[in-house]
């Protein structure tokens, strides 16, 4: 299980990330605050990590905050909420404002 990525960051988009770490650009899925919290490409990045692997794909999930994380790992556990609905529910409530 890959826990953390850290790296250069080559591209953002408000799906994804790709990180250069050890000669291999990895892509991570991000909710919009983290896309937002991102520097420039080119920039040194650390962002913590979780991978869902399915039959069919392998998707590795990346947040800037530990409590992001945390968040997204309760909100996949709910019935009927996959890691795409997670991502958009906190790309519009931060993790605190969602605990509350």
């Amino acid at each position: 299980m890959i826990a953390s990525v850290k790296g250069t960051l080559l591209q953002k988009t408000p799906e994804s990330a790709v990180v250069a770490t050890a000669g291999i650009g990895i892509r991570l899925f991000l909710p919009l605050s983290t896309f937002y919290a991102l520097p420039d490409p080119g920039s040194e990045v650390f962002l913590h990590t979780h991978m869902i692997v399915r039959e069919d794909s392998m998707r590795l999930f990346g947040f800037l905050t530990e409590s992001e994380l945390e968040m997204f790992k309760v909100l996949i556990d709910v019935n009927r909420i996959g890691p795409k609905l997670a991502l958009t529910i906190l790309s519009g409530v931060s993790p605190g404002d969602l605990q509350k």
